[in-house]
This record gives structure tokens, sequence and C-alpha cells, in this order.
């Protein structure tokens, strides 16, 4: 089965028409008589855009909506990055654009690989570069047809998001092995949280609850564990003239309070600061 690596033209819009809904073929066209795209032509004069071509068109299409730069402007930016997805950071697109959630009909239910880059807008070769290093799984029908649980397109956006920066899945095996260990510690505890609730209606909204509970707890301590780790790691931490500072600071708030403890009047010698009482003399009558 021949392998995809490119999107024609009107998937190229169907992917994108939801963030940039006035996006049609003839604005793409005349993207490309500006000289801001070059896609990949076949021998029959079809256009055909890679993933980086899509990524061009995102930023291009950003720019207009956003800054509401001129083309010329934009091309001349986009020709001065030495990165694309350093620029598209910059400019604020990987964190504008929300991620897309797949519909529950679609999440359950079994998809061709054929159809998943008009569906996401990723190539075969980067499915199965997803199913190589384990981060999803690719299964095979009695008839031999490779297909996709669309539970795992989750997956695979947010691994497409991140080959931006150049993450690939070869560098995401690390969260395929705590993902394994973390999910038996889940499993014991959502076991013993649900008991023997047999409703599957029920069952199903109490293990989705309890679930979110757990994620982002233990979410929480990973996030909070790898952002000091990373920090730290950068010299974005308090340094030692600081960590010098706070200690001198500390030693002279203990001696204030020494000095401020010692002025203290013992209640056990207060019997010597007592009032004496005043004899009065009478007064001489004549």
């Amino acid at each position: 089965m021949a392998e995809r690596s490119y999107l024609s033209i009107g998937q190229v819009v169907n992917l994108l028409r939801a963030t940039y809904p006035d996006l049609s073929n003839s604005k793409i066209r005349f993207l490309e008589d500006e000289g801001l795209i070059t896609p990949h032509r076949t021998p029959k004069g079809y256009r055909q855009y890679s993933k980086e071509d899509v990524d061009r068109l995102e930023v291009i299409l950003h720019l207009q909506k956003t800054r509401y730069m001129p083309l010329s402007a934009i091309k001349q930016k986009l020709d001065s990055a030495t990165d694309l997805s350093t620029l598209a950071f910059e400019v604020g697109l990987l964190t504008d654009a929300p991620m897309k959630v797949a519909s529950k009909e679609t999440r359950q239910k079994l998809h061709p690989i054929e159809d998943v880059p008009d569906l996401l807008g990723v190539e075969i070769s980067f499915i199965r570069q997803l199913a190589d290093n384990d981060l999803i799984r690719i299964i095979r029908s009695p008839q031999n047809r490779e297909l996709i649980d669309g539970r795992e397109f989750e997956i695979i956006r947010h691994c497409a998001e991140l080959s931006r920066f150049h993450i690939e899945p070869r560098n995401l095996r690390q969260y395929v092995s705590a993902a394994n260990r973390e999910s038996t510690l889940f499993e014991q505890v959502l076991v013993g949280m649900l008991g023997s609730d047999d409703s599957d209606d029920d069952r199903e909204a109490k293990l989705e609850r309890a679930f979110k509970t757990l994620h982002d707890l233990t979410d929480g301590v990973r996030t909070a564990l790898l952002r000091n780790r990373v920090f730290s790691s950068l010299n974005a931490v308090v340094d030692d003239a600081d960590i010098d500072a706070i200690d001198d600071e500390i030693t002279r708030a203990e001696h204030a309070a020494q000095v401020s403890a010692s002025q203290v009047i013992d209640p056990l010698d207060a019997s010597e600061l007592a009032v004496q009482p005043i004899r009065v003399r009478p007064l001489d009558v004549d």
C-alpha cells in the first residue's frame, strides 16, 4: 500500500477551515502566486502540500488574522526566519490554536489508516513512527487492513504538535514507560474506589470522575517536579548570593528575637519590682 506524504489542496482547506473560516482553494493559490508558499507538484501538475507547507501556511494566515500584516511583510519575516517552528512560537501561533477534540462518535470507532491524514492532517509515515515507538497501536483486521482506534487520535494530535518543537516520536518513549508504570497504580486505586459497582452507566461516569481526580493530583506533582528540574538545570533558581542574604536576614531576625526576649520581665522576679506600701506619717495637730 503506497504511503501518502502530502495533502491535497482540498484536504489542507478542510484541515484549517475550523480556525480560518474564510480559507479557500483560491486563496491558497493566490498565496502561491505571491511567492509565499511553494507546494510540490505531481507529474500531472496537481498541488501537494507537505507538513512544512501546512505549517508555513498557518503562520501566514495567523499573521494576517491577528497582526493584519501585509503579504510583503509576512514574506520578509518568513524568509528571514531560521526556523519555522521558532517563528510560529514567537508570533503566538502555537499557543493560540486550541487542540481539537474528537467527537465521541469518532473516538468510539476504528478508522482505516488511509483516512487519518484527512481527519488529522498528519502523514501516514508519522502514524507509523508513533506505532513503532509504542505510542499508538495499529490494528490488523481479518482482511489485513490497517486500522486506528479513534481513542488514539488525541495522542496523535499532541505528538504532531510536539513535532513542531523537533520532539519526535522516538523522544517520547519515556512517557510510554511512565504510563505503563502509572497505569498499574491507577488501576489498583480505582478498583478500590469503585468497589463492586456493576451498573454500566454509573460505573463509567464514576470511573471518569475518579480518574480525572487522580490524574489532576498526580499531574500536579509531575508538572511541579519537571518544572523545578528544568528551571534548576537552566539556572533559573535562587543563586548562592541570594542564599547567603537569606541566611544573614534570618540570623539578624534570630538575634533580634533573643534581645527582645532578654528584655521581657521574668514573672518570678516581679516581686523585686513590686510597689512598696507608702507609709503616711500622721499630721501633728496643734
